[in-house]
């Protein structure tokens, strides 16, 4: 598969603020709706990256898991190919949306670990789904290793996290998966992050947000090129998962995708913008709608299914 010719974006439906809640209170027809709405604005989308909860899974596991099925079906109904987020570990001081948290990871931390207690997620998920052509790739976790204070405060926590990620990795291996697995970076990692995850990525996935009140473009395309020789060197392809930055305002917003966008086609990076639709998860909505974070508003499909001002730019790519 030719990773650069991805265009698609995250999808988080629009009912919840959590991931626990988009799951539980699974709704296909919205589902159906909003991936429609996406597909009419832009013709050009082929894929998605859709988010998972394994707190759901635990709530109803057989519900679950045909929840998944169902939005497998409406994806492929509109030929769109699905990464599944099967775990996150982005946390948000804002509106956290949930996942994976310390406790569950770093031992003897907290009474929640047990054996085996993912197996039954990644079994039934992953592994009655190993041979599903409409999975084009696993996302085995979103944005490990993000601590809020120097990991070396915490004693052996890179290690532990590590070894997790590394368990479930093989756990995906041995279901004989037809779809590479990979590991969603953190921007700010840089090229430290990406050889970090690098022993249990079958494909790169990066999320380069170039924020105007960050780094230069300079140093923003120096990072790009960082990741293009690296990906070479290990001879893994290369892809952007998240990107495109967000802002309130929607002009500033469209400056930023153009941008980014035409930095990525450059050097042959395919691409999972964040966010396809409107949500009330974090920022992910216009600011009525509840609170909102550092990135500002990152949708491109408003709440009642118009596009946001601007946005079709993402079809100029």
């Amino acid at each position: 598969m030719d990773y650069a010719y991805i265009r698609g974006f995250n999808y988080q439906p629009s009912y919840g603020t959590t991931g626990l809640e988009l799951w539980l209170n699974f709704n296909a027809d919205t589902i159906k709706q909003e991936l429609g709405q996406g597909k009419k604005h832009f013709p050009k989308m082929n894929a998605i990256r859709l988010w998972l909860s394994w707190n759901a899974f635990k709530r109803n596991e057989k519900r679950f898991a045909e929840n998944f099925d169902t939005a497998l079906e409406i994806a492929d109904s509109y030929n769109l190919l699905v990464m599944p987020v099967l775990f996150n570990r982005w946390h948000d001081k804002v509106l956290d949306y949930g996942g994976i948290y310390i406790d569950h990871f770093l031992p003897g931390v907290s009474w929640v670990q047990q054996e085996d207690m993912f197996c039954p997620y990644l079994e039934m998920i992953v592994g009655d789904h190993a041979h599903d052509q409409r999975v084009f790739a696993w996302d085995l976790c979103n944005e490990p290793f993000s601590y809020g204070c120097p990991p070396e405060e915490i004693p052996n926590i890179v290690a532990a996290e590590y070894d997790w990620l590394e368990e479930m990795y093989e756990r995906c291996h041995s279901y004989d998966v037809e779809a590479p697995v990979t590991v969603g970076i953190h921007a700010g990692h840089g090229r430290s992050g990406i050889e970090q995850i690098e022993p249990i990525s079958d494909i790169l996935s990066i999320h380069p947000y170039y924020k105007p009140n960050g780094p230069t473009k300079a140093e923003y395309e120096k990072s790009l090129d960082v990741y293009v020789e690296f990906a070479e060197q290990v001879g893994k392809p290369l892809l952007a998962t998240e990107t495109c930055w967000g802002a309130l305002d929607d002009a500033e917003r469209v400056e930023i995708i153009r941008y980014t966008l035409g930095e990525l086609k450059k050097r042959n990076i395919g691409w999972l913008v964040y966010l396809l639709h409107h949500s009330l998860i974090a920022d992910a909505h216009r600011q009525e709608y509840g609170p909102v974070g550092d990135p500002g508003n990152l949708m491109f499909i408003e709440a009642d299914g118009s596009l946001r001002p601007g946005h079709d730019i993402f079809n100029q790519f």
